[in-house]
């Protein structure tokens, strides 16, 4: 069984990042560091943005 049939709810973009946000939230708050929740959204879907692009130019580069 792969990662993603044994977690198929991961493929969805929403629920990912959801899920990124309050691990990453929660585990700086476990860890007393005080970021704004809005200030770690930006950045998770900073990351994603990136890694999409990154994906999307490799892909583009293979097809050339």
């Amino acid at each position: 069984m792969t990662f993603y049939e044994k977690y198929p709810q991961l493929k969805e973009k929403a629920f990912l990042t959801h899920m990124l946000i309050e691990t990453v939230f929660t585990t700086m708050s476990l860890e007393d560091q005080q970021v704004p929740k809005g200030r770690v959204e930006e950045i998770v879907l900073s990351v994603l943005a990136n890694e999409e692009l990154e994906r999307s130019k490799f892909n583009g580069n293979q097809t050339s």
